[in-house]
């Protein structure tokens, strides 16, 4: 983790933004996992915290590349996918955000206050991918996908009041 830190740190465009919020969000979610296993309880939340985890690395690794690709060839296409990857890590943070408010009534204690800082990691990453798909989104507008931004940031700030 440390010499992911290194790498955003660096003078590489990338990673940046969109990959340091999904590694935070997949944080989120490995806390998340966490509590699930340590209480026992819910394997079908842990499952599926799982699998955005997976959406989250893989989106984090995929933008990387976008972005490379993107300095590279500055086309529509490359731009096209510096939108839809980081799109698709939003919806994972969102999905995390889901599973954090559905597991906060399954653990209780000490676990509870991880539960909220999953909660918590996963709608900060959220907001922080959405304002590079936005920054992205002036390059090439898209209504649809600036409508779905707006939609993913009110859930965030719900959720966020929610668990907080």
């Amino acid at each position: 983790m440390w010499a992911f830190c290194d790498l955003v740190a660096g003078q590489s465009p990338a990673p940046a933004g969109v990959a340091s919020a999904a590694m935070t969000a997949d944080l989120g979610l490995s806390l998340l996992i966490k509590t699930l296993a340590i209480t026992g309880k819910r394997p079908d939340l842990m499952d599926a915290a799982r699998r955005e985890s997976a959406r989250l690395r893989e989106a984090a690794a995929e933008d990387i590349a976008a972005v490379h690709e993107l300095m590279r060839s500055h086309d529509a296409e490359a731009m096209l996918r510096a939108i839809e990857i980081p799109m698709r890590a939003a919806r994972a943070a969102a999905i995390g955000i889901d599973l954090s408010v559905e597991a906060a009534s399954e653990v209780s204690g000490l676990l509870a206050a991880d539960t909220g800082a999953a909660a918590a990691l996963l709608c900060g990453a959220l907001r922080a991918i959405l304002i590079c798909v936005e920054a992205n989104l002036r390059a090439q507008p898209s209504e649809e996908l600036a409508a779905e931004c707006r939609t993913l940031e009110a859930r965030a700030e719900r959720m966020f009041k929610r668990t907080s």
